[in-house]
């Protein structure tokens, strides 16, 4: 008798909280630009693609919140290679530096890809590593997407981040993660599992 009060009381619970706000119910979902600023806070994992501007900035089409296990070189970034230092050991995408350290991997479909001297500029990847606080990635993996690019040629001018968040302007509407400044708008599509 004692559990079928307790499951009831959390039944009515539920249907109460349903009726006053019909939202409260949906765990996972569409968010959206108001929801997205109000619940991302700094440090939390997320994961931001869109459209790179003129000015580097970047009009966000698609924010992610992530939860779960994710470790500090879980961080990833996909875009085009803007350029290559050899001497330095890295790459640029959007202005953010990349190290290649001597136990980076490189992937490709076609398994060409095997040291930072077979990575062009104009090359779509995605990289795996770590990102610093003085704003520099160290890879762990950059995998060739050149096959993606061909499929998809609009992916030239978009971008794609995975890492904890830095800073939210609720009021220019925008989050900054990994040193880029991604700007929400009414189209901005937004979901997370903690909702």
């Amino acid at each position: 008798m004692k559990i079928r009060r307790q499951v009831f009381t959390g039944v009515f619970v539920v249907l109460l909280l349903v009726a006053v706000h019909p939202g409260g119910a949906q765990m996972k979902g569409r968010m959206t630009t108001a929801d997205i600023l109000a619940t991302l806070k700094p440090g939390q994992w997320a994961e931001l693609e869109g459209t790179v501007q003129q000015d580097f900035s970047v009009l966000c089409t698609k924010v992610k919140l992530l939860t779960g296990d994710l470790l500090d070189d879980d961080w990833e970034i996909n875009g085009v290679i803007q350029k290559v230092n050899k001497e330095k050991q890295e790459v640029e995408i959007l202005r953010l530096p990349i190290k290649v350290q001597p136990e980076t991997e490189f992937e490709d479909e076609a398994g060409k890809l095997k040291s930072l001297a077979d990575v062009k500029a104009n090359m779509f990847v995605q990289v795996e590593g770590t990102y610093l606080k003085d704003g520099t990635f160290l890879a762990k993996q950059i995998e060739n997407k050149a096959a993606k690019l061909a499929e998809k040629p609009q992916l030239k001018n978009e971008i794609q981040i995975t890492g904890k968040v830095e800073k939210i302007d609720p009021t220019k509407h925008t989050i900054t993660l990994m040193g880029m400044t991604f700007r929400l708008t009414a189209n901005t599509k937004g979901t997370s599992a903690i909702r």
